[in-house]
């Protein structure tokens, strides 16, 4: 008998800890589902993830946690430092880094003793160079200052938009948002200006417009700085398959490129989230709900809070306990129905 408790106990340190689908259930946070897995907080403050099926795949030991992207995580210690791991929990980059961005194209910006350098999914530097100031690369290119301006580098480290810039944002749609004194505009990849900078405030083009502000409203311009749409919103965001949430008035809708509301349905807070799933997070009355891509109520705002959708399943709460949803509203471990 003790032979066999001796090997049972051998056995148990083999089996991952935790695994227990019930445990992410009194989470006091989740992240949203990404690559497969999900952050969770436990009742100690600590952060771990939970796969699809609920089981604790990553204990907990982290102070932030942050989704999963290209097969790794940011984590960050109580004190503000910032590491990766990847999906076995193994760490990849110590928590050395001051700032880090999630990695894009391949490679994370990690800030370590004031300097910024971009890491390979190894943790391995890509470059020897450091800069003052540098973002995530899209399309090619990530923006980086070595002294004050701020230019663009290639993959492979060359500046190849000359440094001019007091701040800037990464390419979408072959245009980056740029600043030059308090105002913004955007270039091309080649550096050339094709909106003069103007606005308040202006980060992305997305299907051929970005949203930007002046005195105070968003409005959206068309590739080549042409009015849009106009200056009426609150708040804009991206549009995604002809549809975007903006804010006018006190209360988020859903409108078309013509400017046309697609819904009678109107919030308090909203996620823009389309370019992700086919549900976007929606708040009324304090409490959280999906809406579909036309902007009707998908499910019913009944959750304290509510993650994103992620191949059909999102991480609510309500009445204090966490529930996999699947785009019904039913638990996919309980079987519960959680729109009751």
């Amino acid at each position: 008998m003790k032979k066999f408790a001796a090997i049972l106990a051998a056995l148990m340190l083999l089996v991952p800890a935790a695994c227990a689908e019930g445990d992410f259930r009194a989470a006091q946070a989740m992240g949203p589902f990404s690559e497969g897995y999900a952050a969770f907080q436990n009742e100690q403050g600590l952060w771990g993830y939970i796969d699809r099926a609920g089981s604790v795949v990553i204990d907990p030991a982290w102070a932030l946690a942050d989704p999963f992207i290209e097969g790794l995580a940011r984590v960050g210690t109580a004190d503000h430092h910032y590491g990766y791991i990847d999906m076995t929990g193994a760490v990849i980059f110590q928590p050395v880094s001051t700032a880090a961005t999630d990695f894009h194209d391949g490679l994370a910006t990690v800030q370590v003793d004031g300097a910024y350098g971009f890491i390979a999914s190894d943790g391995s530097y890509a470059y020897e160079k450091r800069w003052t100031n540098a973002g995530y690369f899209s399309e090619g290119l990530a923006y980086a200052a070595d002294g004050g301006a701020v230019g663009f580098i290639d993959k492979s480290g060359n500046m190849v938009v000359a440094p001019q810039w007091e701040r800037a944002y990464g390419f979408s749609e072959g245009r980056a948002a740029v600043r030059s004194g308090k105002v913004w505009g955007f270039i091309d990849a080649q550096g050339h200006v094709i909106v003069a900078p103007q606005y308040e405030y202006g980060a992305f083009y997305s299907e051929g417009l970005a949203a930007v502000s002046l005195n105070g409203l968003y409005g959206y311009i068309d590739a080549q700085g042409e009015t849009a749409l106009p200056f009426a919103y609150e708040v804009a965001s991206g549009f995604v398959d002809g549809r975007a949430w903006v804010k006018r008035d006190g209360l988020y809708r859903l409108i078309d490129k013509s400017g046309s509301e697609l819904s009678d349905e109107y919030w308090d807070n909203v996620f823009s989230e389309f370019n992700r799933a086919a549900y976007s997070r929606v708040m009324r009355d304090g409490l959280w709900g999906y809406a579909d891509e036309n902007g009707a109520v998908a499910l019913q705002p009944v959750y304290e809070k509510a993650m994103r959708f992620n191949d059909g399943l999102a991480a609510v709460q309500k009445n204090g306990t966490w529930y996999l949803i699947d785009e019904r509203g039913v638990d996919i471990l309980s079987g519960e129905n959680t729109q009751v």
